[in-house]
This record gives structure tokens, sequence and C-alpha cells, in this order.
């Protein structure tokens, strides 16, 4: 790595490849192309929603769609209804939402967006669930660059726990998603409010009907008086487990079979995977939504239904992922007029797939994509923009600055643009460590000299293996070196001019001896 003037602005930055701009142009320059992109996304989805319009239009007319008004509301009326019922009273509760809500540097989203295949995970959330990314989890060169860097082929110290923990590594993105989407998700949820004063559907909805909801907001009782609701997926009213998931299958087998292992390794890169689907199996069964057992927890509701008279559908997009309940209130509501609420082009194949399939020949349709209501004021109408606020941090009489997440300052002399996020910053009297957020947590060392501070060099690293794992178990600062301790290495570096000067295997070496203070703490336990 090497100290560069960007063409740009001017500054200093480092940089370990060929690259004339320094993070923060090259950021600007990327963002740049991104609202251009966007901008042809947008008009290319523009014309796409043009065409499925007229196309809509030509097929909705074929069903004679009648009027919402004509719709006629009584107490034996079942009302189902999903997300398009909030969305027309202006609850952001779209996933398009959620993702937004997430931000662009979202770890949850991250995972999302590279554990997932589908092309558009937004779009079709819960059936986006089922569509696992095994190249990226569970493929052996991902599996034996894990066992690699875990150490598990060449570390006379490594077993059982190193075997297992590069098994988690590479199944790393489910896990985060499995564990962190349930209260992101239901954070999210609890924070969504009602947009709007109109009530477009105060004809259509009756106070004494039923309803069953396929939301986890309350919105059907507190805009319409409805009392009798079954929250078929949970309510964010309740502490209950809210439930989010594909169909049970969906994923597929994770499972590989009639492979001959050429050797050791080959042998050892076998037996991990296998323990990666499993694990991943394992994750996949809290993102399965089992809507046969959910029924069987709701039987009574369903069992209710005998003398319903009429089903009203108004904002569900008849997902195959749902069939399952449509069938079961079918079975119970023989007898029942359908009246199907289409919004668009997606809900009007779905609907024609069910009637098709479940043989329902009384119904009719009524279009829901004109209904539009009025948002509420609020405010004065000004988005508020967060400026990113520069990160001081001072210690021995030295602060050190960091604006617009790359751009470090030390004092009001030293100026230079940082490869990456910096995850945690060391300061000392002549010496500063930056520690960096990327996949090598690469340390970045600067020291004072007789005219100021300077750049002095990388630690160096080695392929799969940070100075900064789970191995590590001291760091010693002396006066003219610093020493990383791990389980059975030793690794020193010489703080004049930052190179490695020791690389030494001992066995059980974090219990013996070592000159210097134990700064640890300063590297690994203060984050920015």
């Amino acid at each position: 790595m090497e100290v560069k003037n960007c063409k740009t602005c001017g500054k200093q930055f480092l940089s370990e490849t060929d690259n004339s701009y320094c993070r923060i142009c090259n950021k600007k320059w990327y963002e740049k192309q991104g609202k251009i992109r966007e901008q042809a996304e947008n008009l290319k989805w523009q014309e796409q929603k043009e065409q499925e319009r007229k196309l809509f239009e030509a097929k909705v007319q074929t069903y004679k769609p009648i009027l919402m008004e004509s719709v006629n509301p009584s107490a034996h009326t079942l009302y189902i209804i999903g997300n398009g019922f909030d969305l027309m009273h202006r609850v952001p509760s779209s996933y398009y939402n959620f993702r937004d809500s997430l931000g662009k540097n979202n770890s949850l989203r991250y995972s999302l967006e590279t554990a997932l295949t589908a092309e558009d995970i937004w779009a079709d959330f819960e059936n986006a669930l089922g569509t696992l990314n095994l190249n990226l989890m569970g493929s052996r060169n991902i599996i034996d660059m894990w066992l690699d860097d875990f150490g598990v082929y060449g570390d006379e110290d490594s077993g059982a726990a190193e075997f297992y923990m590069a098994v988690e590594a590479a199944a790393a993105p489910m896990a985060n998603l499995v564990n962190n989407l349930q209260p992101t998700f239901r954070r999210w949820i609890e924070r969504l409010e009602v947009g709007t004063d109109d009530r477009p559907l105060n004809g259509l909805i009756h106070p004494q009907g039923k309803v069953l909801d396929f939301n986890y907001t309350e919105f059907i009782e507190t805009l319409y008086g409805v009392k009798e609701v079954c929250y078929i997926h949970g309510s964010r009213k309740k502490k209950k487990k809210l439930i989010l998931g594909h169909k049970p299958g969906a994923a597929g087998n994770f499972h590989q079979k009639n492979r001959k292992p050429q050797n050791y390794r080959q042998a050892m890169i076998d037996v991990a995977q296998d323990n990666v689907f499993d694990l991943i199996g394992q994750y996949d069964k809290d993102l399965t939504k089992d809507s046969q057992e959910i029924i069987k927890n709701n039987q009574a509701f369903f069992d209710g239904l005998a003398c319903t008279e009429q089903i009203v559908v108004i904002g569900h997009s008849i997902s195959l992922v749902d069939w399952d309940y449509f069938i079961e209130v079918n079975k119970k509501a023989s007898n029942a007029h359908w009246c199907f609420g289409i919004y668009g082009l997606n809900d009007l194949r779905n609907m024609a797939e069910l009637v098709k399939s479940l043989n329902i020949k009384n119904y009719d349709i009524f279009r829901t994509d004109s209904i539009w209501t009025k948002p509420k004021k609020v405010g004065n109408g000004k988005a508020s923009q967060r400026a990113l606020k520069p990160r001081i941090f001072q210690e021995d009489e030295i602060t050190v600055t960091i604006r617009q997440m790359y751009d470090l300052m030390i004092g009001d002399s030293y100026e230079i643009i940082l490869p990456n996020h910096a995850k945690s910053i060391v300061i000392y009297e002549h010496c500063i460590f930056v520690v960096m957020d990327d996949l090598d947590r690469n340390i970045i060392f600067f020291k004072r000299q007789a005219k100021g501070w300077t750049f002095i060099s990388v630690l160096e690293s080695f392929l799969h293996q940070s100075l900064i794992n789970r191995r590590l178990r001291h760091i010693f600062l002396n006066e003219d070196d610093i020493i990383f301790v791990y389980n059975n290495r030793v690794r020193k570096y010489d703080l004049n001019t930052g190179k490695l000067i020791a690389n030494q295997q001992m066995r059980d070496a974090r219990s013996k001896e070592y000159l210097g203070k134990d700064v640890m703490n300063k590297f690994v336990g203060r984050g920015i």
C-alpha cells in the first residue's frame, strides 16, 4: 500500500491498486453513476408498467368487473385482507419500504440480498426467502477457504472447534438472516402508522363481519371497527413471534450425493459441506411457513365460517404461498359468493389460477386500482437530511478526526484518505494504529517523526489470516516493536519500519511471558 495524490481533489490517499482517485471521490463518482442507472431502471420500469397496464385493461374486461359500491356487506361477510389494504391507507408497509428502512449498508440487508437468489427479493419477499444461494454458502471452494482460514488443514492446534467454526462461518449469511430478520422486522412493523384521514372502504367493510387478516397491523379494527379478526400470521399487539416465511420445500434439497473424495483434503471438504448444508437446513426451518400447522392452531375461526354468505378479498395478491388458507376457507364456506378486489395484472392472474384450481364458479371481481386517498399533512413538508458528523478521538493530547467516513486527520496538519472504513483507532504518543473494517482487518500504521506524522506501512498479514482474528490472545506494545500473540504463534513488527521481523510457531504461545504493555483491549474492544 502506498500514498498517492488524488487526481480529482488533490488530497493524499492510501491505495494498493493502480487507482488514481481517493475513496471519497470514487464514492461520489459511483453515486453519480448509480443515479444514472437508477433513472434508466425507473424509465424501463415505467415502460414495463405501462405495457402491463394495457394488458391488464384488456384482460380485466373479460371478467366483467362490478363496481365496488355494488358489493353489499353484511354480518355474514368474511373479509380476507392483505398488505394492499394497509397500502391504500398510506401505510408505508411494502417490503421495499422495509428494505429502505434498513439502509444501504445494513448487514441484514446484505445477507438477504446475497443469501437469496431471486432477481428482486423485495417484490415477492416471502417466496424469495425460499431461494437460497447455495453457491455462496455451500460451494466447495468457499468451504475450502474457510477450512484453510481457521487452520483446519495445517495448524497442529486445530481440532473440532476450528472445524465447526469454519462450518458456521460458511453459513454465516444464513445465520445473520435468521437471527436478525425477526427482531428487525418486528421493530419496523411496530413503527408503522396510517398516513391518511380518508376511509375509502366505509361502504364495503361491515363492522360485524369477520376478517382473515394477513397483515401484522390492527388497522382493520381501528379504522373500521371490526371486532372479530383472525391475525393469521400474528399481530404486532401481541408478543408472540410474527410468522414470516416461504412454503415448505421451496428451498429444495441441500445435500449432494455420490461423491468420491480423492484425498484427505477433499474428504474434509465433503464432511464440512454436509455439515454446512445441515446447518443451512436447520436455519431454513425458521424461515418456513407451515400453513397447515397455522390453520390447525386457528381451527376454531375456520370452523366458524359455515354461515358465511359472502367472501370479499381486498388488498391481497392471492399468491401461491397463501393458497392453503384460501382452500380451507372455500372448504368451510363452500356456498359463499366470492368478490375479488383486483389491483393489477398479477392479482388477476393469481385469482384466475385460484378459481380454476378450487373450481370456484360463484364469484365476481371489482377493481381497486382507482382507490386514492389523500395523505396527511406532516410538519412543513420538508424532508430532513442527516449529515455525517465528524468522529473525533483524543488521547495523549493527540486528536484524530474522521470526516466523510474515510478522511482521516491527525491534529490539524496531517490528512489522508483511508481505503476503507476504520474499525478502531489506537492512539499513542508516537504511533497511531488504524484497524480497518475489511475482510483482512488490515492495520494501518502511522508514526510521529521529526517533520510530523506520516504513514509507515500496513502491518503485513497473510492470505485469509488477518492480524485480528479469533485466535489472537494478546498484543504487547514496546518502544521499538509490537507483538501479536496467538494460541500457537507469535508475530513481531518493527515500529520504525512497520515490517514483520518475527513469525514464530510456538506451542501454547499465549501462556508465555512477553515484554511490553498488553494493549489487546484497545485494538479489539473499542469500535468506532
